[in-house]
């Protein structure tokens, strides 16, 4: 599990340090660059509890003098960032108070940037990834992050909020492919399946068999199965022989279109409380959506399931599953 740092409360002495060093302007910058190197200079997992308090200490200065002093520093913190003096701890906290002062797309943007170049070993790997699944539900390109996660060694980190829940490499990849736009996830899963010798290629096989777009079932099927192991090969050719589809509901629906319209999009708004009390109502709700929903609520379904998977726990797992099936459901027999 990652070293976390915590913050502790400002520390006055070490603020009029820094606010004197930066003085304006260019001279500004200059003075938070050096103080950035001071404060981030660091490799979290080496150091102990002791150590950790005092870096601690000292992040939470850097981010209280950045708000206090916002005007002048907030344009030195973006440049910072696009041109950042390493590729450690920085990159992901200093976005992290980017975005407490600056919510725009730009901002966010930049915090992709950021946190893809950032080096593993020396982040919260489950901040790094929730972070980054909100900023793929958003709209933003994150391949080039999950595909550094599916290649990283190291690829787990736990939940302390849903019981020591362990994410591993191949669920974690799920929040960050399945929360970005299938026009942006479909095509980089594609290309990593079709590279024979990437030794991620069988995760990005599962994660290409939940796609459930068009162009990926089109993918599939065009694999050759014999370059698989023996494991993934009949995980495919069962999902092309036998897709997980959902069976209508025979006779009257219990959930009209009209009420899923009402719950999906009041999801997206931010309220979940209808969505989760029509789930624990109706237990097999998923043969209503398949019978009552059309071809031109797909976009829909598809933006639930990214706002779904980007709450990156294992409920939203379930829930992913769910819709994924529901997807395959309304568009498999027409591919």
């Amino acid at each position: 599990m990652k070293t976390t740092l915590f913050r502790t409360p400002f520390l006055v002495t070490a603020v009029a340090s820094l606010v004197s060093s930066c003085g304006q302007s260019q001279s500004s910058c200059q003075g938070l660059t050096t103080r950035i190197r001071a404060t981030y200079g660091f490799r979290p997992a080496q150091l102990s509890d002791q150590e950790q308090r005092v870096h601690a200490a000292a992040l939470d200065t850097f981010w209280n003098v950045v708000k206090a002093n916002r005007q002048t520093l907030l344009p030195c913190l973006r440049t910072s960032l696009t041109t950042p003096p390493d590729s450690g701890l920085f990159l992901v906290d200093g976005s992290n108070l980017l975005l407490t002062l600056d919510s725009s797309p730009a901002a966010k943007a930049i915090q992709v940037r950021a946190y893809s170049a950032a080096r593993l070993d020396d982040v919260d790997l489950g901040v790094w990834v929730e972070t980054l699944a909100q900023r793929g539900v958003d709209g933003f390109d994150i391949s080039t992050a999950a595909n550094r996660w599916l290649h990283y060694p190291d690829a787990h980190y736990y939940l302390p909020e849903h019981g020591a829940y362990e994410v591993r490499r191949l669920e974690g990849a799920l929040y960050l492919y399945g929360s970005m736009p299938e026009s942006v996830a479909t095509p980089a899963l594609i290309r990593l399946v079709s590279s024979i010798q990437d030794p991620a290629r069988q995760d990005a096989l599962y994660l290409l068999l939940n796609q459930a777009t068009p162009e990926a079932l089109r993918a599939l099927r065009a694999l050759p199965p014999s370059s698989f192991s023996d494991t993934a090969r009949a995980a495919l050719e069962e999902f092309l022989r036998r897709p997980p589809l959902f069976e209508r509901r025979t006779g009257r629906p219990l959930t009209s279109r009209s009420d899923f319209l009402r719950v999906f999009h009041s999801l997206l708004a931010g309220d979940w409380s209808p969505f989760l009390d029509l789930a624990d109502s109706v237990s097999d709700g998923e043969r209503d959506v398949v019978t009552v929903m059309q071809k031109e609520d797909l976009p829909l379904l598809r933006e639930v399931r990214r706002h779904l998977i980007a709450a990156a726990n294992q409920h939203g797992t379930a829930y992913y599953d769910s819709f994924t099936r529901i997807l395959l459901t309304l568009t498999w027999s027409s591919n």
